[in-house]
């Protein structure tokens, strides 16, 4: 039989591809439902239900218990069975067997051409053992004696006070995977299927929760809220001339805000031999972020704060840049779910809105990159209906920053929390590019790595890690953020602990 990579070298939209599902229950949860639901609904995919069990759905009293008490604490409801509707379908010539709950792979094996997929997720035993990545992927199987491939992998931060709340972020991105896979599979044929490694360890089992394993979560959360009672986390920023990064930041000047809010998302300028920084400014009690500015000078010494663009949403990661002699800002407006530029008209403390670049989006600091024949765009966006912004990288492009942006067909390109969230500005070394990007594993903000691209093209996209800057306990810090240079000046921003009295 012809392969789909040879029908759509012929034809420029091959047919869908055939995905037959194999239930064990009628109730699935509901994050499987919706993914099969729009999967359906796809111009790449047609979805049936062939078999369906009749297991019933069985919970134990510990998880029940503790179940109802998270859900009404952290909120979540991914896990919650629905009613699986998909047309019913033979089960003949399919390309996907898709199978769900307690269903035999091997009775499938030779249904479909391309395996048996199976999603493969649990975001329980992760926070019962204080993990701190949770992994889940979405595995190929074709027989028994040949080890599973992964069709798609992903690695987020745990929640660890909450086996509900992780669960649902995990199992809502998870839910994307069957979409990502099959459109690259259905754009790919053969030639995806061949680039897909082979899995050498089985997944891990997922937690079977006892009350003593309940009782572990319940002591990390009081844990939480003792630390909290006892120390002020914030936000502060430093900076240095002529000095490299270093996890210590041994050689920075350090600015520490007021115990009342925070200094972050630092981006340098310089203009007229001056060097200026703007950052996100929070203010805890007004539960917004504005961007403020400060000059820096070379002897340590800086000015005070300015206010410099303010709204009624929460503003961060103020992406300074000139254009054609024009001096303009990016920040993040994703409550806002906008992407808002703005166009300097006093420097530096007057900006006036120039054009909303995209709408109905939640893109999470956004940063630019001119290349010689495009503006390329690296943002994170959350999956649909998820609060997780740290684990996927989107790529968008455009012939001018002020111009249409397209997305880039493989979106997102990354999706790991360690180092997919954009840090700071791109730059060149030694004929090399290099992105900065946010390690947000075991917290959000725990160091910076520097990511090395490999390929940048309107097709394909890759990078590969060659440094990670994790503060050592010993330097008081407790991560890194952002890091941006402007001539002989780097400015980052630290995490650190203050305590209350």
């Amino acid at each position: 039989m012809a392969s789909l990579a040879a029908a759509a070298a012929t034809n420029p939209q091959p047919r869908k591809l055939r995905v037959g599902v194999f239930a064990d229950a009628p109730l699935q949860p509901r994050w499987i439902v919706e993914a099969l639901a729009r999967l359906a609904a796809s111009d790449f995919a047609e979805v049936t239900l062939v078999e369906v069990g009749s297991r019933e759905q069985r919970t134990s009293a510990a998880w029940r218990l503790y179940g109802a008490l998270d859900r009404r604490v952290f909120g979540g409801n991914a896990s919650e069975l629905a009613v699986l509707e998909l047309k019913s379908g033979s089960g003949a010539e399919l390309d996907v067997a898709l199978a769900l709950g307690e269903v035999d792979d091997a009775a499938l094996y030779g249904r479909a051409r391309y395996g048996v997929w199976r999603f493969e997720a649990d975001g329980a035993s992760e926070v019962v053992n204080g993990d701190p990545l949770s992994g889940s992927s979405l595995l190929m199987r074709f027989a028994a004696s040949r080890p599973p491939r992964l069709a798609y992998q992903s690695w987020s931060r745990t929640y660890p006070f909450s086996v509900t709340r992780n669960r649902d972020q995990v199992l809502r991105k998870t839910g994307e995977f069957a979409w990502r896979a099959l459109r690259e599979l259905h754009r790919g044929g053969e030639g995806w299927l061949a680039r897909c490694r082979e899995v050498t360890r089985p997944p891990a089992p997922g937690a079977t929760l006892g009350f003593g394993d309940l009782a572990r979560v319940g002591a990390r959360v009081a844990g939480r809220a003792v630390e909290k009672a006892l120390h002020i986390e914030q936000w502060s920023l430093a900076f240095a001339f002529g000095t490299e990064l270093n996890a210590e930041l041994r050689g920075y000047k350090r600015l520490v805000p007021p115990r009342d809010r925070d200094w972050a998302d630092p981006f340098a300028i310089e203009k007229n031999g001056r060097y200026y920084v703007f950052f996100e400014e929070l203010p805890y009690a007004a539960g917004k972020a504005h961007i403020s500015m400060v000059e820096v000078r070379a002897d340590g010494s800086h000015s005070a704060p300015l206010k410099v663009l303010e709204r009624d949403y929460h503003l961060s990661y103020p992406f300074v840049f000139e254009h054609e002699g024009e001096l303009y800002m990016l920040p993040e407006s994703a409550r806002n779910q906008t992407l808002e530029l703005y166009r300097c008209v006093d420097f530096p403390h007057a900006w006036r809105l120039e054009r909303v670049l995209m709408e109905g989006v939640r893109l999470v600091d956004a940063t630019l990159h001119r290349a010689p024949d495009r503006w390329w765009m690296f943002a994170n966006s959350a999956p649909q209906g998820s609060r997780m912004f740290d684990d996927e990288l989107h790529l968008f492009h455009a012939e001018s920053p002020l111009g249409d942006w397209r997305p880039h067909p493989s979106n997102p390109v990354k999706s790991d929390a360690r180092s997919s969230r954009p840090a700071g500005a791109l730059f060149a070394r030694n004929g090399s590019l290099y992105r900065p990007a946010q390690v947000c594993v075991p917290r959000y903000g725990a160091g910076i790595a520097l990511q090395r691209i490999l390929k940048l093209t309107p097709a394909e996209y890759a990078e590969r890690q060659v440094q990670r800057l994790l503060p050592p306990a010993q330097s008081g810090l407790a991560g890194l953020h952002t890091m941006n240079r402007a001539g002989d000046l780097l400015v980052v921003d630290a995490f650190m602990r203050r305590k209350r009295i």
